[in-house]
């Protein structure tokens, strides 16, 4: 079984551990009261993999008035062929039925705006009497197609927001003219790499003034970018033991949860099925550790290939190499899976950034990757807010006290969690309830 098969195996388990459906557009928003909790051992990875299934869940509808959305931003035909699936940029709108404040949400590292975490948090807006516009990180594939742009690399959190911010101007005016939305006030968040972007997004309004935000809320956000990249594919590290290795201890994990389905009553997934898949594989933390990188790996391969053939870099695609829509691919993706951030970093963005401004070092780069570079915004900004878990795997030894100094009373530190995993849970729904009240 290859690394990425696997990965994908692994995507479809856990995307069942969520009650919400990606692609539910039913306008009733009836309440879905979840009051079970599982009683599998914690670790703050398992909360990660699984989601903190050891706190009560939130009340949340159960479906919300979803409307999909996309938007051509560069000509289509200037798109290569082989992304035919994805000629336009691709993101949502929640819309409550009257006049209302809005919040656009900014998804997480390799996510797209209708990901589990994105609904969640869509549904917990929207019960607050927000409209909701959704948008995919810019390390999506999607974005990454669709972005007019051929100079700026996902990651650079500056350009990313220069393009995030650009985005939202264009959708919002999309769905003024389409789906007459009238709004009130606007306010932003975003989860784990979105989180980041939030930030940064904030600090150029103040400038642009264009959105004028009214609350800004930090989901798990990353202190340093660099940092938290090298710790998640230091999970998945094929170099130190080798992919087959790796592969063969992602069979063992994926064998323990075929017998243990296999003696389940029901073949229907649901919350407890798959915490009852998990509690017996008895997974030790090297095992769960392998399965975060691996699904942290498959979202960087897809993210490279996209730049490999937008921007025409010659890393795993010829340069100038046209790819029909049923040309095989197999063999670029198999080469951008063993490519970890470090080396994207190395080889491709620091060069890149050094051929507009040869004086920037690896370190500086290093500085601008993170909520440092922008310290003084954030210490005396009132509006903007932090939440995140005291376990957070991304962050490093002593990250989460810096943010707690940053922010100060404006921070929010859950004991447990691990890296979003109590998104959908009652405290933290509670917590972005008391941040965001503009519809109150």
């Amino acid at each position: 079984m290859s690394v990425r098969f696997a990965s994908i195996l692994l995507v479809l388990f856990l995307s069942a551990c969520s009650s919400n459906n990606q692609y539910e557009t039913e306008t009733t928003t009836k309440t879905e009261v979840k009051a079970n909790t599982c009683d599998i051992q914690y670790t703050r990875y398992q909360a990660t993999v699984t989601g903190y299934c050891q706190e009560i869940a939130a009340s949340l509808p159960k479906n919300i008035p979803t409307i999909e959305k996309k938007i051509e931003l560069r000509s289509i035909t200037s798109i290569p062929e082989v992304f035919w699936y994805s000629s336009k940029m691709k993101y949502s709108l929640v819309k409550q039925d009257k006049k209302a404040p809005l919040v656009f949400v900014i998804a997480g590292t390799g996510a797209s705006y209708s990901s589990s975490k994105m609904i969640s948090l869509q549904k917990t807006l929207f019960q607050q009497g927000y409209h909701v516009i959704s948008l995919s990180s810019p390390t999506f594939s999607n974005f990454i197609i669709n972005l007019d742009s051929t100079t700026d690399f996902p990651g650079v959190l500056s350009q990313d927001a220069k393009n995030l911010y650009g985005v939202m101007q264009k959708v919002y005016q999309q769905v003024v003219n389409e789906n007459n939305l009238e709004t009130t006030t606007f306010s932003l968040t975003g989860y784990s790499l979105g989180g980041a972007h939030a930030a940064y997004i904030s600090k150029l309004d103040e400038h642009e003034k264009i959105f004028n935000f009214e609350k800004v809320v930090l989901i798990n956000p990353p202190v340093s970018l660099y940092n938290s990249a090298t710790i998640l594919d230091s999970y998945l590290d094929l170099r130190e033991s080798g992919r087959d290795a790796a592969s063969a201890m992602l069979d063992d994990i994926f064998s323990a949860f075929a017998q243990s389905y296999a003696s389940q009553k029901s073949s229907a997934f649901s919350h407890s099925s798959i915490y009852a898949l998990f509690k017996d594989a008895e997974l030790s933390e090297e095992e769960l550790e392998l399965l975060i990188g691996a699904s942290f790996r498959m979202s960087s391969s897809d993210m490279l290939f996209a730049l490999d053939v937008s921007y025409n870099l010659g890393g795993f695609i010829y340069k100038n190499k046209n790819i029909s829509k049923f040309e095989s691919v197999t063999n670029a993706m198999h080469r951008s899976h063993i490519v970890t951030f470090g080396q994207y970093f190395e080889k491709v963005v620091v060069p890149w950034q050094q051929e507009s401004n040869p004086d920037l070092t690896r370190e500086d780069l290093i500085e601008q990757l993170g909520l440092k570079n922008i310290e003084s915004y954030l210490r005396h900004s009132d509006k903007i807010s932090l939440v995140t878990n005291a376990d957070d795997i991304i962050l490093a030894k002593g990250e989460v006290e810096y943010l707690q100094d940053v922010f100060g009373s404006r921070a929010k530190v859950f004991d447990r969690g691990g890296h979003c995993g109590n998104m959908d849970r009652k405290s933290f729904v509670e917590y972005m309830n008391s941040q965001f009240q503009g519809a109150k």
